[in-house]
């Protein structure tokens, strides 16, 4: 498949955004979206990536420092 490509990260959170809340298979992660871990395991559950450690990697990003509240 090919990648999109975009002008901005504005245009392509958009595309992301639109993507998502367009595609009934999402919508068990967005019934968690108060609840980023949560949405995250979600996401990977709908197939969303094909990487098995798609959850645990991007969660571990979400908890380092500078994504921390405070």
């Amino acid at each position: 498949a090919k990648f999109r490509t975009y002008d901005s990260f504005e245009q392509s959170f958009a595309d992301y955004v639109a993507f998502i809340k367009h595609n009934s298979r999402y919508q068990k992660a967005l019934d968690k979206i108060d609840n980023p871990e949560q949405y995250i395991k979600e996401l990977q559950n709908a197939g969303y990536a094909t990487d098995p450690q798609y959850a645990k990697k991007i969660t571990s990003i979400l908890k380092r420092d500078e994504f921390q509240a405070g």
